[in-house]
């Protein structure tokens, strides 16, 4: 008997909307126990993998641009920002920091240690996959149905495919938990700095934003069921992926920008030439490169298309932040003082009501 991915959206979202009522502790808790076996087991099929075929057949020529499946600029591109959405997540913590001790030492550490982490698990898994198939593979491993379900099957064996299998749903299971984690936090500051309406910043008996929750899981349910339902589970992914790939590199476009304006004005005195311009400067210039793919797609497909609603949502962005500004200028300038120390927050706040 097999399950429909459009049965399995809403009790999937259900749990996830359970999990996240039931506190950040007990969510958080459950998504790293989740992470850390599906990290556990696709780390060690990787290793099967790198031993099995030898240092013998480990050659770079498989990150070759060449070597992509249809040998065009835009299968990098496309890459990059499935890349990209892949990797999102490792600034949660920043949104998750008013519930952390010692919040300036805690939370870029956090985020230091899950790039490297994340970084090591990520490059050890890409080179197992493009040295097993070699450069003309690509395209072959491109082309399964489930790439790591093939791998599986070649470097381990079939009857054990359902672990694979479980582990993969238990990898977009945590992916989920952690996305509404770091949503609905960011949802509820914005209800209580009043750059929504109020209601998100209301909170359960067990002091979770209960509103911003049930907001999240109601627009996930009208976007994602009727997607899986006609499209199916993978399909749906790739397309709503594509859509926030574009968000994601949007997002980090604007704070590497905002991070140089910053140090170059406002935070003048903690100025530093690499960390503070040259690597945010280089950053800008490799996020332009897969946006450039996304505004210049080789055909207006669907799946194309849908990356220009997140200009959409952007632009309804700008209007909304243009209207909180003209309309409550010091509410605008104090916006975000609960990230920032006791001192620095009295003073954006005693500049806010000033101006």
């Amino acid at each position: 008997m097999t399950i429909g991915p459009w049965v399995l959206f809403p009790v999937i979202l259900a749990a996830v909307v359970v999990a996240a009522y039931a506190g950040v502790r007990t969510s958080s808790s459950a998504d790293l126990l989740l992470v850390a076996g599906e990290m556990a087991v696709i780390a060690a099929l990787a290793i099967t993998i790198l031993v099995k075929i030898g240092p013998a057949h480990y050659s770079a020529a498989v990150f070759s641009p060449a070597s992509s499946p249809n040998g065009r600029l835009t299968d990098i591109t496309d890459a990059m920002i499935y890349g990209f959405t892949a990797f999102a997540g490792f600034e949660a913590a920043a949104a998750l920091g008013e519930e952390a001790r010692h919040t300036r030492r805690s939370v870029p550490a956090s985020i230091i240690s899950i790039v490297i982490v994340s970084g090591v698990f990520y490059l050890l898994v890409a080179c197992a996959e493009m040295f097993a198939v070699g450069r003309h593979g690509v395209g072959g491993l491109d082309a399964q149905p489930s790439p790591l379900g093939y791998l599986t099957r070649r470097y381990w064996s079939p009857s054990v495919l359902w672990t694979v299998q479980l582990v993969i749903f238990l990898a977009g299971l945590s992916f989920v938990i952690a996305a509404a984690n770091a949503a609905t936090r960011v949802v509820f500051a914005m209800g209580r700095e009043e750059a929504l309406p109020g209601s998100p910043a209301r909170l359960s008996g067990r002091q979770t934003p209960v509103v911003a929750i049930g907001c999240l899981a109601v627009i996930t349910l009208a976007l994602g069921l009727p997607f899986t339902y006609a499209y199916g589970g993978p399909r749906t992914f790739g397309y709503l992926a594509s859509a926030g790939g574009l968000s994601v590199v949007l997002v980090y476009l604007a704070v590497n920008i905002a991070v140089i304006r910053a140090f170059r004005t406002e935070f003048r005195e903690q100025f530093r030439l690499w960390r503070h311009l040259v690597i945010p400067a280089a950053a800008v210039v490799v996020f332009l490169f897969p946006l450039w793919g996304i505004i210049r797609p080789p055909a207006y497909t669907l799946v194309n298309l849908l990356p220009f609603t997140a200009l959409g949502w952007l632009g309804l962005g700008v209007i909304a932040v243009a209207i909180l500004r003209a309309r409550r200028p010091a509410r605008f300038k104090t916006l975000g003082r609960a990230f920032m120390p006791a001192e620095e927050a009295e003073q954006h706040h005693d500049a806010g009501v000033a101006g």
